[in-house]
């Protein structure tokens, strides 16, 4: 009962901002490939807006490559921010690679992992071919995403650093301008981990208490892959700027609980290390007496409340009055 009244106290609050902002969401299709059309939606602030292009903010949304989408409550609320933070900010949808009918003939994790890369590498090309459309700064886009997506982001931005072909796509020279990574970690080849070119500043969020994802390195389906602390050490190597920000004892929730809790961090990324490219590696150690985590449906009521029940819904699509957890999500 507790988590349902304060759900609703953050809904109530939400959409009171929502009805005093000036924020606008448009939709487009940013590809179509096969019998697949994929969409992304535009959250720009009009109260923000400047004649000089702005900065993007490229949402990735999580879901183990089978399921989720860019609507979603949570979501929502974090591209709103970025929106009032003067970005254009953008969610994306991709093509979940891993069904039971396995439509696409993938052999393994790494190809379905390789699907939603081209997806997001395709979306992020659409945005430049919009710049002047949009009001875009094609020098400062940023890409961000929670579990599944946020391995999008990692992986994409380790074959950016190789010029894998994909990439290629993209104009000669071109990397994101930092990357924030909600639970994510990427996969080695031969236990290996090349970086031919030094990757962008990079935020990590993790608990490494988490499973789903590594915080250091574990096997998955049968490859290896490496998380942020592992990366760290490469990172302190080359010099890569990077902030690691971890929750002692929290679990895969931190996938999702940035998207509400951890603003000011995230603001902060961008200030110092983006905006005024600063040099520092940061390792972050936060203890809560009670570490969040997604072990029942009812803790992650308490603590990610707007994702759960936000489940595939804009925040203006819940019925408040029908409150009742979503019958697709199952951990």
């Amino acid at each position: 009962m507790r988590a349902t009244i304060f759900s609703i106290m953050i809904f109530l609050a939400c959409s009171w901002a929502m009805a005093q902002s000036n924020i606008t969401r448009d939709t487009y299709v940013y590809s179509v490939k096969g019998a697949d059309t994929l969409h992304l939606d535009v959250y720009v602030d009009r109260a923000k807006q400047q004649q000089s292009p702005q900065p993007v903010m490229l949402y990735v949304h999580g879901g183990g490559f089978s399921m989720g989408s860019r609507k979603n409550a949570a979501q929502e609320i974090y591209n709103r921010f970025w929106a009032e933070q003067g970005f254009v900010s953008v969610a994306m949808d991709y093509r979940l690679a891993m069904t039971e009918d396995n439509k696409y003939n993938v052999t393994g994790l790494d190809q379905i992992v390789r699907i939603a890369n081209e997806d997001a590498v395709s979306a992020t090309a659409f945005l430049l071919e919009k710049a002047a459309e949009l009001n875009i700064d094609p020098n400062m886009i940023m890409i961000s995403g929670g579990s599944a997506g946020a391995v999008v982001c990692l992986t994409l931005e380790n074959d950016i650093c190789n010029d894998v072909d994909y990439t290629k796509v993209l104009p000669e020279g071109f990397n994101y301008a930092g990357i924030i990574s909600h639970a994510g970690a990427l996969s080695m080849q031969n236990d290996t981990l090349i970086w031919a070119k030094k990757p962008c500043p990079i935020l990590f969020f993790h608990g490494d208490k988490d499973i789903a994802v590594p915080f250091e390195k574990s096997e998955i389906m049968g490859s290896t892959w490496v998380g942020p602390k592992y990366l760290q050490r490469q990172f302190k190597a080359m010099e890569v700027p990077h902030w690691i920000y971890f929750e002692k004892g929290a679990d895969h929730v931190m996938a999702m609980k940035p998207l509400t809790n951890n603003n000011l961090e995230q603001e902060k990324f961008y200030n110092s290390f983006i905006k005024d490219k600063c040099k520092s590696m940061v390792f972050t150690e936060w203890i809560d007496e009670t570490p969040a985590d997604m072990t029942s449906v009812e803790s992650m009521l308490q603590y990610v409340p707007m994702y759960i029940l936000g489940f595939g819904k804009y925040l203006e699509e819940i019925d408040f009055g029908q409150l009742e957890v979503p019958k697709e999500i199952v951990y």
